[in-house]
């Protein structure tokens, strides 16, 4: 028996999303006694938490910035064998509580699985649907159920569709602080042989950024955070890296004198170019 379910969903400001998290998580047709929902506030300023309170939710609030402080949190508070953790700008399937549930029970021995993550269909502008178009193109999503290697991009599972036996979450020492890359949880998870899984039938769809200094910003970080995490594990190549980084970035600037699609490549390159700077400037920390 699996037991109670505990849904994790850090928060910072994010009044203007978080809403529409929650109705997606209560409108499910899992039954309701056997989840609970705990949103980890972490400073926000914007009315947040006053709109999860309109929910059945248990509100914690952290007061140590960045995202794995607020999720070890979650954890810890958590009630259930199983966590489940999505974040506050997402909106999950109707099934996606079931599907879980139907996964650890099919799968006695897997201690976590995650899914895809795709675009939010509805109220978006141009940006939002293009670089959510890109981030599924840049992912690849195994069409089967596939195990997580460590070392691997291949199948990886996200912190905003994720779920987790509690146990081996605490075993491994839960998320760094303050980074907080379920990426690195999962590797680290793997690297200590316990049994990650990508299914690509729990789904959950992520309100992507709606302009290019927000994209900027969040793509400059995950790549300051892939360095950080490669060489934390020995995978970097130093200076051979920032050459390759390079040569990557003047093709995809040669590829923006075809002008078809030119504005879906005009965005692609500012992605990658945020991206990539963020792992040049990694390298050199």
């Amino acid at each position: 028996m699996l037991g109670l379910l505990s849904v994790v969903i850090p928060a910072l400001n994010s009044a203007s999303t978080i809403g529409l998290t929650l109705s997606s998580i209560f409108s499910t047709s899992f039954p309701r006694e056997l989840f609970e929902v705990l949103v980890i506030d972490n400073g926000s300023s914007d009315g947040t938490v006053e709109v999860a309170q309109r929910f059945p939710v248990r509100v914690g609030r952290c007061a140590e910035r960045g995202i794995g402080p607020p999720r070890n949190l979650g954890i810890r508070m958590a009630e259930g064998n199983i966590v489940c953790l999505t974040d506050s700008d997402c909106v999950v399937e109707k099934d996606w509580l079931g599907k879980i549930w139907g996964f650890f029970e099919r799968h006695s021995d897997a201690d976590g699985v995650g899914g895809p993550v795709f675009p939010y269909q509805r109220s978006q502008n141009k940006i939002q649907r293009l670089t959510g178009e890109l981030f599924v193109e840049d992912q690849r999503y195994p069409r089967g159920i596939k195990k997580v290697r460590f070392g691997s991009m291949s199948g990886i599972i996200f912190g905003s569709n994720c779920a987790y036996k509690k146990d081996a979450i605490r075993s491994a020492g839960g998320y760094s602080e303050p980074g907080g890359s379920n990426l690195e949880l999962a590797w680290r998870l793997a690297s200590l042989r316990r049994n990650l899984f990508f299914d690509p039938e729990i789904r959950v769809c992520h309100i992507f950024p709606s302009n290019l200094k927000s994209i900027f910003r969040q793509q400059f970080k995950w790549g300051a955070l892939s360095t950080h995490m490669r060489r934390t594990y020995h995978l970097d190549k130093g200076a051979k890296e920032t050459v390759f980084i390079s040569y990557f970035l003047v093709r995809r600037l040669l590829s923006l004198g075809f002008p078809k699609d030119l504005e879906k490549k005009l965005l692609h390159f500012t992605q990658l170019a945020s991206y990539n700077l963020g792992r040049i400037c990694g390298l050199r920390l």
